[in-house]
């Protein structure tokens, strides 16, 4: 038991500003791998005080203690205000079809008899509408708003 805490307490003593660069580089890819931030501080935290000890030899205890209060408070303040920065914009259209489809162009897949006929979107054909004269097979048109899985189409007008 007593030569593990020797190895402990050996490489507690050996951390100099080279480990701690390389920690911090170990823990930047790790984020780069998870995406959460939360180990972006103690990567930053490590990054810091890699440059602290090359300029400032501290004790390890010293190096340990400034490594926790950076990487707390480098924390709090990123989750205060870099969170929010990360959040805003605007929402994704993933999984809201009438605002990924509105104004997208299509073609009509089938001439469109009272109203009612099928168009296709990349791929795939749908269900479509309109309240303009009847489109016929091949004709352009522009999606202006979707109502369940009814696309409602109106012509493109041509300038």
């Amino acid at each position: 038991m007593e030569s593990d805490t020797n190895i402990l307490l050996a490489f507690l003593e050996s951390m100099n500003a080279t480990r701690w660069g390389l920690l911090g580089i170990g823990l930047v890819a790790l984020e780069l791998i998870t995406g959460t931030t939360y180990i972006l501080w103690p990567a930053v935290a490590a990054l810091i005080l890699s440059l602290w000890v090359f300029f400032l030899p501290l004790s390890w205890e010293l190096q340990f203690i400034m490594f926790f209060i950076l990487s707390a408070a480098l924390l709090v303040v990123g989750h205060i205000y870099l969170r929010p920065l990360m959040k805003s914009g605007t929402p994704s259209d993933l999984n809201d079809p009438a605002r990924s489809m509105t104004g997208r162009r299509v073609v009509a897949f089938t001439d469109f008899v009272n109203g009612q006929g099928r168009v296709t979107v990349g791929d795939t054909q749908w269900k479509a509408s309109t309240e303009f004269d009847d489109p016929k097979v091949g004709d352009a048109l522009v999606i202006t708003s979707v109502a369940g899985a009814t696309l409602i189409v109106q012509p493109i007008v041509k300038a």
